[in-house]
């Protein structure tokens, strides 16, 4: 049954003119809402590449390296205009470092979920920041005379970005970011800052 057959039912039941109207007004403002949700709901994935940043103290170590190349692989659903929902698997690289001999190195992921507020500047630019939380692994490896050993640390902590799209089409846009969040390492914690670039296309 339509809404416009819901409404003249409605009609006939109460014999009232001016509760009809009501009715039909209503039913299409909510018939609306949902039609407006619905074209700017809008799939997107993509992929990104820059550095990761661990800010970690390197004092009383030698060939000490805490930048590494990282990537990202995401999707997101904008569920309006300004609203949506993103994950991203992100690669964070490694850092490495010398002590008395001992080769350290450590690597990390996370896997992150976080909520996306965008707002369009014009027709090509458009920023947006993001909140959320991010599923980390930190892994550390310590190498000496030829021996190694390796452990691992879960956590999940926040994370949280801001960014930018360029649409060079409408389904089709480069992306830059910065995100920040904390990864659990041996010893304790490291903050973990990430400049990325790529792109990203809308389905």
């Amino acid at each position: 049954m339509t809404d416009i057959e819901i409404a003249i039912a409605l009609f006939k039941i109460t014999g009232t003119k001016m509760f009809t109207k009501k009715i039909i007004a209503a039913t299409l403002a909510i018939s609306g809402l949902f039609i407006g949700t619905t074209a700017n709901a809008q799939a997107y994935a993509g992929a990104t590449v820059g550095q990761a940043r661990y800010n970690v103290d390197c004092a009383g170590t030698t060939n000490c390296k805490t930048n590494d190349t990282s990537f990202s692989i995401l999707g997101g659903y904008n569920l309006n205009a300004n609203w949506g929902v993103e994950a991203s698997y992100n690669d964070l690289g490694k850092i490495r470092a010398n002590v008395s001999g001992v080769a350290a190195e450590i690597k990390a992921t996370s896997f992150d979920l976080a909520g996306v507020y965008r707002a369009q500047l014009n027709n090509n630019w458009g920023v947006f920041t993001k909140l959320g939380l991010a599923y980390s692994k930190g892994e550390a490896t310590v190498s000496y005379s030829g021996f190694s050993a390796s452990v691992s640390k879960n956590a999940t902590k926040v994370v949280a970005g801001v960014g930018a799209t360029y649409a060079f089409t409408p389904n089709f846009a480069g992306r830059a970011e910065i995100t920040s969040r904390r990864v659990d390492l041996i010893g304790g914690d490291a903050n973990v800052t990430n400049f990325n670039i790529g792109v990203q296309a809308s389905f």
